[in-house]
């Protein structure tokens, strides 16, 4: 009551475990987990870490127990991508704020793993699983940090870290599957690497579908989630060019998935998220043909001088002229164009020669240029838009296009993230716009891209879609079938912007992209994947009935949600390790009501280099002021 001494528990020597159960239950409240965490009876001592360490290979490494305060090593690194993957151990992410549960800095507690396993080896991964399972620990599984969602980190995780798991680039020619199906050539990408590494492997010699930044996750979290490319219109998306996957399962098994081994699994890597089904180690990855790639980077210049040369009316024609000029001509351009759209701008790519790409588009382009757009206004060296045909440029690879070799290992040549992606995750809410819905509907889409560009709501890379994307059916992949119908993935900047695109295209319409949603999507599982969610979630309790793998925002994920839960997490239903110091019978803890179970921890963590045997627990009295 109001006034009076806090409440006094005791148990004391002999206690009956009745009693210890329900008084643990009240102090400790039991979440919908169950994983062995560093404050429960049960998770493994030192010497168990050791002998975790102990059976990995040579060059595998077993890094903690993490503390909160190692994250600092991640806010010395700026922007610069490169460093921030290969910082701290691998605890970092690429937006900071996922460092906390929910991605929230604020209000939330850290939400690092206990131990990470710098993985070399299968048999490394192998190792780290049996032992996860023993303990029952949950796994959470990363090469790079850069889930929008932070579903590669978990709190009291052991987190198995792929980053400097060997690299493969091997280009093998008449490649076939376990089916005898044949490709004309593959690249072997270890499970580890990046997009950067694969770029510099296939060189010039090939075309490679690959994600944006040169950072991203080549085998992890792009292509397990999808995986759409700048030219996927004409190559289809990441996860049409898998052709097969080499996984370890939660069990510590390792085994091929493709169209014929295991084809359920398969299916399952190829859209339904990473570190979800198991830890791939190697994927064999369709290329193409070299191609001539023609770049057209056209739009709006000098917005800011534009205003402040009081043409705002003029700025805002433009982007209304340039709106309606897209969703008339962009539906069924010729499949070879890839590439995103903005408010004023476009960034197209075109697999061919220069002379095809001006017969399919530019020439048109032009043409509503000259005789269409109205640049009465327009002050030439303030502002203004160049000629379509004088913004191209033509390179002779995919690989000069994304950079060349100036661009290797060069963080001024991809996303610039950490400092640079504060508050993204809850600023990027991406949907995907039905081309049937563009087409039929041209005025409504051209009047809701119009509110969102205007009120600076429409995000800056919005994906060009459809091509032969829509070619595949629609299950023959485990993404949202949604991106098979869709011709564009829109990105709005706030929650009340992406609400007002949710209201115009439901979940029983369309979905989202699952590598851009965002982390407060209503409704999540629905938008994520559709129909397909149901047979995800079969394959999950087959492949790892235990939950093995968990995290926020992927299939069968078991844990809080927001927006209800409020601030700090409950405590793991296992029963806490609260021990008194050596020689001593009894220990007090305080647990202030306004305090956070996070603070709590940091008084029971002060414990733990004294605590007694686990087989002492019987005998040892807990004494708590003001439980909450």
């Amino acid at each position: 009551p109001q006034g009076s001494d806090p409440p006094v528990v005791r148990i004391g020597p002999g206690a009956g475990m009745q009693i210890r159960s329900l008084l643990l239950q009240v102090l400790f409240p039991a979440c919908s987990l169950g994983y062995t965490t560093p404050q429960c009876l049960g998770w493994p001592d030192a010497s168990a870490w050791s002998s975790l360490a102990a059976q990995m290979s040579s060059s595998g490494e077993l890094h903690g127990p993490i503390r909160n305060g190692d994250y600092a090593e991640c806010k010395t690194v700026g922007t610069n991508a490169y460093a921030l993957s290969a910082a701290a151990n691998g605890i970092c992410m690429h937006a900071h704020d996922c460092a906390w549960k929910f991605c929230k800095a604020s209000g939330y507690e850290y939400n690092l793993p206990a131990y990470v396993v710098e993985a070399r080896t299968e048999g490394d991964i192998s190792a780290a699983l049996q032992f996860a399972s023993e303990f029952d620990i949950e796994v959470t599984v990363k090469t790079t940090g850069h889930s929008y969602p932070g579903s590669s980190t978990a709190a009291d995780s052991m987190l198995i870290w792929m980053a400097n798991y060997p690299k493969d680039g091997t280009i093998t020619t008449s490649y076939a599957d376990s089916c005898g199906t044949t490709t004309d050539a593959v690249v072997g990408i270890g499970g580890g690497e990046t997009w950067n590494d694969v770029i510099e492997a296939v060189n010039d010699q090939y075309h490679v579908v690959t994600g944006g930044g040169r950072t991203v996750s080549a085998a992890g979290g792009w292509l397990q989630g999808g995986g759409l490319s700048f030219s996927s219109r004409e190559y289809g998306l990441g996860v049409d060019n898998a052709v097969d996957f080499r996984v370890v399962l939660a069990n510590g098994t390792v085994v091929t998935a493709d169209a014929c081994a295991n084809p359920d699994l398969f299916w399952a890597l190829r859209g339904g998220g990473g570190g979800t089904f198991g830890v791939v180690t190697h994927v064999s990855y369709k290329l193409h043909p070299k191609v001539q790639v023609v770049k057209l980077d056209w739009g709006l210049l000098g917005f800011e001088a534009a205003v402040a040369a009081g043409k705002v009316d003029a700025v805002q024609k433009f982007v209304s002229q340039f709106l309606e000029f897209w969703v008339a001509n962009c539906p069924d351009l010729d499949s070879r164009w890839s590439g995103f759209f903005a408010a004023a701008n476009v960034h197209l790519t075109f697999m061919g020669s220069e002379a095809d790409a001006k017969s399919t588009f530019i020439d048109t382009m032009q043409d509503w240029y000259d005789t269409v757009l109205d640049r009465s206004e327009m002050i030439p060296g303030v502002w203004g838009a160049l000629a379509p045909q004088d913004t191209i440029t033509v390179y002779d690879s995919w690989y000069a296009y994304k950079g060349g070799v100036a661009a290797a290992n060069n963080p001024q040549a991809t996303d610039a993230t950490g400092d640079a992606y504060a508050g993204v995750s809850y600023a990027i809410n991406a949907r995907l716009w039905p081309y049937d819905t563009v087409k039929s509907k041209p005025t409504q889409v051209q009047a809701l891209l119009e509110e969102l560009a205007l009120a600076s709501k429409l995000g800056p890379v919005n994906y060009f879609l459809g091509g032969k994307i829509r070619e595949v059916a629609e299950n023959a992949t485990a993404m949202h079938p949604a991106a098979r119908r869709a011709l564009w993935m829109v990105t709005t900047t706030d929650e009340a912007s992406a609400q007002r695109v949710r209201d115009f295209l439901p979940n029983d319409v369309t979905g989202v992209c699952y590598n851009h949603h965002s982390v407060v999507e209503p409704d999540w599982r629905n938008a994520c994947w559709g129909s397909n969610y149901g047979r995800l979630e079969e394959l999950k309790e087959q492949y790892d009935p235990a939950h093995r793998f968990n995290g926020w925002h992927l299939v069968g994920y078991k844990g809080d949600e927001l927006p209800e839960t409020a601030a700090g997490s409950p405590a793991p239903s296992c029963v806490p390790r609260l021990l008194p110091p050596a020689g001593q019978d009894s220990v007090g803890f305080t647990y202030a009501l306004d305090m956070g179970r996070a603070a709590f921890l940091e008084q029971v963590d002060q414990y733990k280099t004294a605590v007694a045997t686990a087989s002492g627990v019987a005998k040892t009295s807990v004494f708590v002021s003001s439980p909450p």
